[in-house]
């Protein structure tokens, strides 16, 4: 029963990914985290049963394992869909709403950005720097993951000029620097084209980027 129960827990949850072997990986492991534990029930001492805190342990790491596999099947799927070098896969892009971490392209319009915070923090700020890297504004921004309208506009309400900017996450904690990341940004994507053996999209905004720079799509509105 100890072996068991040793095997139960060693069962690592393995780290997602684009590629069939990793997705292969993951499905070899619940398969045996499952067999692993219904031999276990089915082997326990009926005089000295399965510790419940345990058994809550174990079906808390099955739930991450099966969770794992799924998120890599799903992975897997979008790849196979919009990866593929065809006109069938390069349009399927087209209209689309994409997020990547990149400088935006400011016309005057507000634009949706995705932030995160280190979770550690206890402040944290958007700061937006010029093509030059001059600072042009520092918000003060909510804990956690979240999508947040840059208004792109001066505390006087008017806008700033038109350009390159980027837009960095400042997370803070007991007045100290904790991290910067950049923040991530939705755009239309207007075409979409292969060079190579990259698919690159062209956004609404101008800008060019590699399909596996995307981190979320959705539907445009």
């Amino acid at each position: 029963m100890d072996a068991i129960t040793n095997s139960l827990q060693a069962t690592t949850i393995p780290k997602s990914g684009g590629s069939g072997g990793t997705t292969d990986a993951a499905n070899a492991d619940f398969e045996t985290f499952l067999t692993l534990l219904t031999t276990q029930l089915k082997n326990q001492d009926p005089l000295k049963p399965l510790e419940s805190t345990d058994f809550v342990a174990q079906l808390a790491s099955f739930s991450a394992v099966e969770q794992q596999v799924r998120t890599n099947d799903s992975l897997a799927e979008l790849k196979d869909l919009f990866a593929g070098n065809s006109v069938q896969g390069l349009s399927s892009w087209i209209g689309k709403e994409v997020r990547t971490e990149r400088d935006v392209v400011f016309n005057g319009q507000p634009l949706d950005i995705y932030v995160s915070p280190d979770k550690k923090a206890d402040a944290a700020w958007l700061v937006v720097t010029d093509a030059k890297g001059t600072e042009m504004q520092r918000l003060a921004l909510p804990l956690g993951e979240r999508m947040f309208e840059w208004a792109g506009t001066r505390e006087s309400g008017d806008p700033l000029a038109a350009g390159t900017y980027r837009l960095a996450v400042e997370s803070h904690k007991g007045g100290e620097i904790l991290s910067t990341n950049q923040a991530s940004v939705y755009s239309e994507v207007v075409e979409a084209r292969i060079e190579g053996d990259a698919m690159l999209l062209m956004l609404k905004d101008g800008s060019v980027v590699p399909t596996d720079l995307v981190s979320a799509m959705r539907q445009s509105n």
